[in-house]
């Protein structure tokens, strides 16, 4: 897929974002791979987002859980959603559950007519994704 306009500003502002919480990173005497390993990528990998290239939604999800970096995409922004309700067997009542929610879309061309696609809604912002393909014999 080729990347647009979009993907490149929003990598661009990624890197910006990132940047500072990297440089802070080094100053305290971690080098660009311990960094990188915890981003899920490779020292080069994270020089290469660094220097503009596009992230993936790993590494944006571990930015955004280490450091809180949430950039928009074409007006969508990566937020945090935090419940205090929600509690675990065993877990204290201080503790946050983070949860990242990203945007999610399906596109696809028109479906040959052996192939059925159905989105199920089963909650509040929960669905089921069906496909059903025939088979000729």
């Amino acid at each position: 897929m080729k990347k647009t306009e979009a993907d490149r500003h929003f990598a661009k502002r990624f890197a910006e974002e990132l940047l500072p919480h990297v440089t802070e990173q080094r100053n305290r005497g971690k080098s660009l791979a311990e960094i990188a390993t915890r981003l899920g990528v490779t020292g080069a990998g994270l020089q290469k987002q660094l220097d503009g290239g596009t992230p993936s939604i790993r590494t944006i999800a571990l930015a955004y859980a280490l450091y809180g970096v949430s950039v928009r995409y074409e007006g969508i922004e990566v937020t945090k959603a935090i419940s205090s309700k929600r509690k675990k067997k065993g877990q204290h009542a201080s503790t946050e559950i983070r949860q990242l929610v990203l945007p999610f879309e399906i596109t696809t061309p028109v479906p040959p007519k052996d192939m059925v696609l159905k989105l199920i809604p089963r909650g509040i912002h929960r669905y089921r994704l069906q496909l059903t393909v025939g088979v000729s014999r």
